[in-house]
């Protein structure tokens, strides 16, 4: 199987090894200049965002499709780029929670919205490198079928955790989809992520964590975001600040550069030499 042995063919095995991964690009513009004051360079784009399209000029870089089901915040709302009226709240906007998505969104109509959102991001100009699923909403059964579908069809690796042990999802839900992702011929990653973390113990946790990790590949998720006053009109806006200060940290940039960067172009393009 490819992903009992991707690892192993880029050399990776018993390294520590870092993917850094900048989630919600497109949403705020004071997310997309954080991306680029950053200099990391991976990160994906959800595609219904207003400041979506700001992202072409780096269409060459790491950039993957945020895979979007969900729109939790009361500004800005995103809308989805096809018909289906199960994606839709009475409002017209994606429902603004997991709970409510999944409870009233059609597999078919799921299925051509997130198509269709893979489809904008080629056409804007994005080599995608990879998919990931904002909120986690494709953990629904049938929708995590159509994720690793996806994934296969365009050629791309997806975000798949060795575990599901810490994503917050009924237990009765678990079971399949944990099947699912162990049969999936794609690589597995450690999931690593800042967003719970209190922002004054952010720097810590980044510095601490990250000494910490034992060898494997790990996939760390922020949301970091410059405190414009665009990026002030959420609610976690000092999460998404305390990802960008601890990330411009001398110390922490330092522990990050003891790890093998790996970005998922490099996977994306060994997954097809592969296959």
């Amino acid at each position: 199987m490819v992903s009992d042995t991707l690892w192993d063919t880029l050399g990776l095995s018993e390294k520590r090894v870092l993917i850094l991964h900048h989630d919600d690009l497109g949403l705020l513009q004071a997310q997309n200049a954080a991306y680029e004051a950053l200099g990391f360079p991976t990160g994906s784009v959800m595609i219904p965002g207003s400041w979506a399209p700001q992202l072409a000029k780096h269409a060459q870089a790491d950039l993957g499709v945020h895979l979007t089901l969900t729109s939790e915040w009361r500004a800005p709302r995103l809308r989805p780029l096809t018909s289906g009226a199960s994606l839709r709240d009475p409002s017209g906007y994606f429902w603004p929670t997991v709970e409510e998505a999944w409870l009233h969104v059609k597999t078919e109509e799921a299925e051509a919205e997130l198509r269709a959102q893979i489809h904008a991001a080629l056409t804007m100009g994005l080599d995608v490198t990879h998919i990931d699923t904002h909120m986690g909403a494709v953990l629904r059964p049938d929708l995590a079928e159509i994720y690793v579908k996806l994934a296969m069809e365009f050629r791309l690796p997806a975000f798949i955790p060795e575990s599901l042990e810490a994503i917050k999802i009924p237990k009765w839900l678990r079971q399949p989809i944990e099947g699912l992702l162990v049969r999936a011929p794609l690589p597995k990653v450690r999931w690593l992520d800042s967003y719970p973390v209190p922002p004054t113990q952010k720097r810590d946790w980044f510095i601490e964590t990250l000494r910490q990790a034992s060898p494997g590949v790990y996939h760390l998720i922020h949301h970091a975001a410059l405190p414009t006053p665009e990026a002030q009109s959420l609610p976690d806006w000092e999460i998404r600040r305390s990802d960008y200060e601890a990330l411009q940290d001398s110390t922490v940039r330092q522990v990050i550069g003891e790890f093998v960067l790996l970005t998922y172009r490099q996977v994306r393009d060994a997954l097809r030499r592969c296959s």
